[in-house]
């Protein structure tokens, strides 16, 4: 036998055991357990980066810039500023006019898709219970005029109903049943001018309740006050609204809901941030800081203003916005409204040779009426020089109303009081004047007597 057809035998053989050898390996085994997959190892690596890399950005499906754009917006909204400003630079870097053209991309794709649910948010502080910062997210919206009551019906069925208050127990005795309704009706005159909404509750507690807040009388109470003007006299905001209210076919409700005003009881925010560049040890990459800033503006009903610049948060703030508040950044002034718009002149007192002048004009959201101050024109000048100096309206953000409950606390017990006391002297003029005949007696006694013991330790 040759030796070397002997050696190529033993080779075949071999290959042929391999061969099998890895067929088998292929043929996966039933009772052996599958290797596990590594895959939340992966996911548990990414979840502990603190920022993304450009790689990672890369491998997104986003080719465009609406696409970078759009991913922004949405992470800013959510609060993750920068991974919102990565993208925001490649959007810019593929377009430098991306902002106008997704401006462009939401009035006309996404305004005309119907929307589901509410597109504002409220954002509420748990500092202060009696404050509330509310931040709308998306367009204005101008309401529908509704010129019939949709509540017509119903108030026609209560009316002709005999309505009588009904003891929740019944061996006690109602005792609001025994106050006047012309009471009631006056205490609701105070209460419309200082807090709309607790009219509202007021008229779900019973059907009694409910037809005083739809009195006309209430309401013309109201438009003659809410629209008066601070050089207006009470007789000419009375002419004025009665002459108006035929714009409304005579519905003094309807004008007060419909009607631009400015609101007194809370103050308008604008929210406004910035990016700060940082200093970094190493050259691998440059920090950056996200400023935000707020812009304070409230209204007071003899046509002062207060406007306040801070960093602080609205809940600290909101409370101190009073005629007697003294801090940097502080404007102090009066304003004009003309139907909806408002002007505004101030002054810093730390610059008294320099005048502000604003221009807002009033709109509404999808969260209220008259709830938003856009801007029309903002400069400032010298008082010995001539011409003003245009601020770019570009960086300024609108006002958005927050109600603060402590403004709205105005009706004190106090005013209460002196009301109720009013009304009795009204109706029993002879006790009471009895009863003051009486103390001012006592008040002499007293005196004398205090004389007569200063006059007997000087003896």
């Amino acid at each position: 036998m040759n030796p070397s057809s002997s050696i190529t035998s033993e080779l075949d053989e071999f290959r042929d055991q391999w061969r099998k050898e890895v067929e088998s390996q292929k043929v996966p085994q039933p009772h052996e357990p599958t290797p596990p997959i590594q895959e939340p190892l992966v996911q548990q690596t990414e979840s502990l980066k603190l920022e993304p890399s450009d790689d990672e950005i890369e491998e997104e499906p986003m080719v465009t810039a609406m696409d970078f754009y759009i991913a922004a917006a949405d992470l800013e909204k959510q609060g993750q500023l920068q991974k919102a400003i990565i993208h925001y630079r490649r959007a810019f870097k593929l377009n430098p006019e991306i902002d106008y053209e997704y401006k462009h991309h939401q009035a006309t794709v996404v305004h005309s898709e119907p929307k589901v649910g509410n597109s504002s948010t409220e954002h509420i502080h748990p500092e202060d219970p009696q404050f509330r910062h509310a931040v709308p997210i998306g367009t204005e919206y101008k309401a529908l005029s509704t010129r019939k009551d949709p509540l017509e019906d119903l108030i026609k069925l209560f009316q002709s109903q005999d309505l009588h208050y009904q003891p929740a127990i019944e061996y006690k005795p109602v005792l609001i049943a025994k106050l006047p309704n012309e009471v009631i009706q006056h205490i609701l005159r105070h209460l419309v001018l200082r807090s709309v909404s607790s009219v509202a509750r007021f008229a779900l507690v019973c059907k009694n309740f409910f037809l005083f807040t739809r009195s006309p009388s209430l309401w013309k109470f109201a438009c003659e006050h809410a629209f008066r003007t601070p050089e207006m006299s009470l007789e000419d905001s009375q002419w004025q609204q009665h002459k108006h209210v035929q714009v409304y076919e005579g519905n003094w409700m309807r004008m007060f809901i419909e009607r631009p005003r400015i609101r007194y009881d809370g103050v308008y925010i604008s929210t406004c941030q910035y990016v700060r560049p940082g200093i970094s040890d190493s050259s691998w990459g440059q920090p950056f800081h996200m400023v935000t800033y707020y812009r304070y503006l409230r209204f007071f009903p003899n046509g002062d203003i207060l406007k306040h610049v801070s960093t602080d948060k609205p809940a600290q703030v909101v409370r101190l916005l009073t005629p007697q508040f003294v801090r940097k950044q502080i404007f102090n002034g009066h304003f004009e409204l003309d139907k909806e718009k408002i002007y505004i002149e101030m002054q810093d007192r730390t610059l008294p040779r320099e005048e502000f002048r604003m221009s807002l004009t009033i709109k509404s959201t999808h969260r209220g009426r008259h709830n938003k101050l856009a801007w029309i024109e903002y400069n400032s000048n010298a008082i010995d020089q001539e011409g003003a100096f245009p601020y770019d309206l570009k960086l300024m953000k609108p006002y958005f109303f927050s109600p603060v409950k402590s403004y709205t606390l105005c009706l004190r017990l106090k005013k209460l009081e002196d009301m109720m006391f009013l009304f009795i002297i009204n109706l029993y003029p002879f006790k009471h004047s009895k009863k003051r005949g009486d103390k001012t007696k006592e008040t002499k006694e007293e005196q004398e007597e205090q004389e007569a013991e200063t006059k007997a330790g000087e003896k």
